[in-house]
């Protein structure tokens, strides 16, 4: 049978029409920004991929989680997570550094919550445990397992119930002069100055870069610490409680968001801090959350202040601000010795004990 030109231009037509469809043979896989419902189509049933299988600097555990990899891997999360990420740059460091804070959650919720690491620099590996809390939350929210819960609950109910300010690396330049040493520092100036501060091994080094300790430098009991007189790698609370923009920071974003809980991560043992001369209700809702803390992590609580240097986040936040406060100290679990920097090595039981913290504290929030 003869087929004509025009039967044979319908036949084409047709069968190139039923080519066409999410699972057919198509020159592109781009979909129109304007056809919604094609985006719809195609994309249903597609699970998210695990952030953990993702291109960043975190799921390769470097033995140094530098402020660059930091940089690169809260990008990358930005651009896939831009409906559940606000990324806010803090302040800026003397030598020209940002703080970062990555708010997971609606800013004006009325249940805030504060987590954040290396704020003493040669604490650096904290810095990895908070990033795998924020990778990990994001996973929840994303649905990667659907079937996850914290003590019955759903965990992404809990997320969806606060908002949480995840601040990984409190104190950048320092964490650079601890990783890299004199060549950590871009301002020569600055260079000179910690060079004459301190001739020693600077992977040793706690402070920030113009030789503050950060953990000295808060509202509590700050005008009797007794430490170094002068800028120094470690021990000096600074001219003012406050003093610096790394402190001056966390401060503010506590005062401004009305933070109800708040967890500042260290690495000197296995052990949590939780009291400092806080009463009545505070007193209640701060030894209930250490409690529940040790409880998910198994480390115990401490609460004799008097045995460390006062000054710290977790002082000033329970004893001026009523906010209950932890700070957890890793690092030495399994009764291991405490090395600073930690060894990458150590990771998996600090992660281990670690990874349902987040879930706890907005547990603790219902």
């Amino acid at each position: 049978m003869r087929i004509g030109i025009l039967e044979l231009l319908i036949i084409l037509f047709l069968v190139s029409v039923t080519m066409i469809g999410c699972s057919g043979a198509v020159s592109s896989n781009k979909i129109m920004p304007n056809d919604k419902s094609l985006s719809n189509e195609c994309t249903s049933g597609i699970e998210p991929a695990p952030i953990s299988l993702q291109n960043l600097y975190i799921n390769s555990m470097p033995e140094k989680y530098s402020y660059d990899n930091l940089l690169a891997d809260i990008k990358t999360l930005q651009k896939g997570n831009a409906d559940k990420l606000k990324c806010v740059k803090l302040c800026d460091t003397a030598d020209g550094r940002g703080v970062y804070d990555i708010i997971l959650g609606n800013p004006n919720g009325n249940k805030q919550i504060l987590i954040f690491g290396a704020m003493h620099a040669r604490e650096y590996i904290t810095t990895q445990i908070v990033m795998r809390q924020l990778c990990d939350a994001i996973d929840v929210l994303n649905g990667v397992d659907k079937t996850s819960s914290y003590r019955g609950i759903s965990k992404k109910y809990l997320l969806e119930n606060v908002t949480i300010h995840f601040i990984p690396m409190n104190n950048p330049d320092g964490v650079s002069i601890s990783q890299f040493g004199l060549s950590g520092i871009r301002n020569t100036d600055l260079r000179k100055k910690v060079s004459a501060m301190y001739s020693g091994d600077y992977a040793q080094w706690k402070a920030n870069a113009v030789g503050v300790d950060l953990n000295r430098n808060f509202d509590a009991d700050w005008q009797d610490f007794c430490g170094s007189r002068y800028p120094a790698p470690e021990r000096y609370k600074g001219a003012y409680p406050g003093s610096e923009p790394e402190t001056a920071a966390l401060i503010e974003l506590t005062e401004r968001y009305h933070i109800q809980r708040a967890i500042s991560y260290h690495t000197c043992g296995a052990l949590i801090y939780w009291y400092y001369k806080q009463q009545g209700e505070v007193l209640a809702e701060s030894q209930r959350f250490a409690q529940r803390i040790s409880a998910e992590t198994g480390y115990p609580l401490d609460n004799d202040y008097t045995a460390v240097d006062a000054a710290g986040y977790k002082d000033w936040a329970v004893y001026k601000m009523g906010v209950p406060a932890l700070t957890i100290e890793t690092g030495g679990e399994n009764e291991r010795s405490i090395i600073n920097p930690v060894p990458i090595s150590r990771f998996y039981d600090m992660w281990e004990r670690n990874k349902n913290v987040v879930y706890a504290t907005a547990y603790d929030l219902l």
